[in-house]
């Protein structure tokens, strides 16, 4: 009887504290706390920056890829964000983004950035910190004006030029190996000379008997062939082909997907007339959810 006396009293006590928990949890930390939830439409802005309080601050606009070359053809001036809801959590609010670009490009995925409170998982955010991340995609028209451009095949922060790098670095090392072996095997090459001419002197003393006295006949030395011949055959041929090869085909590969985008504007290059994109803008449209940081 004591014991259903005492469960009786904890249920009840857990009932009578579950709202204060609840109150607490829902409670601003803060007047610059919002509900990421409450947020209806966000709005952000080229060159400028998100607030912040744990974190560093982060652009309020920033092209994620689907590569460098494609974002740093166009950067939008304005995309704007609206709340559609949410999936599974009310706190995984999913996004409707805008903006005006020429008609060679489209938003492709689109990431609401934001700084939770006091942890990465705080349903409350602080007001401001809100960035997006955007792919910026070619259309078909984009295609013709810049050709096709890659996606990243590295990483978004390296490219061909860091591999080119280390195959230099290891093509100078390789050479630096080839000319101390070639100094040694001259070193003792010049020693094994010298010492086979004075033993022919030698012999040529120790026949006086027979012979008139007489200068020896002469020695023509020669330094062996190994080092000479060896270094001929280990001339590095293959190696400075293959890095000016390497170099070669990117520099190829990067003129013939360019090739259509010279051509295409080659009329306004000369003139001076106008941007490398058209001067008109349509709506493009993304979506994507959202990340605490």
């Amino acid at each position: 009887m004591a014991m259903f006396a005492a469960v009786t009293c904890l249920v009840a006590l857990s009932a009578l504290l579950q709202p204060v928990a609840s109150y607490g949890n829902n409670k601003s930390p803060s007047k610059n706390a919002v509900l990421l939830s409450d947020v209806q439409t966000l709005t952000f802005h080229a060159n400028r920056k998100t607030t912040h309080r744990r974190v560093s601050a982060i652009p309020q606009l920033n092209c994620v890829g689907p590569s460098k070359e494609i974002c740093s053809l166009y950067k939008p001036d304005v995309i704007r964000c609206s709340n559609e809801g949410y999936d599974y959590d009310e706190n995984d609010v999913q996004w409707t983004c805008t903006a005006q670009l020429p008609p060679e490009f489209k938003l492709g995925g689109t990431e609401v950035v934001c700084e939770g409170y006091r942890n990465s998982n705080d349903p409350w955010i602080l007001k401001g910190s809100c960035g997006v991340e955007y792919r910026l995609l070619l259309t078909s028209m984009g295609e013709k004006r810049y050709g096709h451009i890659p996606h990243d095949r590295y990483g978004y922060d390296e490219s061909i030029w860091s591999t080119l790098i280390r195959m230099a670095v290891f093509f100078g090392l390789f050479m630096a190996v080839v000319k101390l072996l070639q100094y040694c095997t001259g070193i003792q090459g010049q020693g094994w000379g010298r010492n086979g001419a004075g033993g022919g002197g030698g012999g040529g003393g120790g026949g006086g008997g027979w012979w008139p006295p007489g200068p020896p006949p002469p020695y023509d030395y020669q330094q062996p062939r190994f080092a000479k011949d060896d270094w001929q055959s280990w001339r590095p041929g293959f190696w400075t082909g293959a890095l000016g090869g390497t170099a070669a085909g990117y520099a190829m590969g990067r003129g013939s997907r360019r090739g259509g985008d010279n051509t295409f504007r080659s009329g306004s290059n000369n003139a001076a007339s106008g941007p490398s994109f058209s001067s008109s803008t349509r709506e493009s449209t993304g979506f994507g959810g959202t990340r605490r940081r």
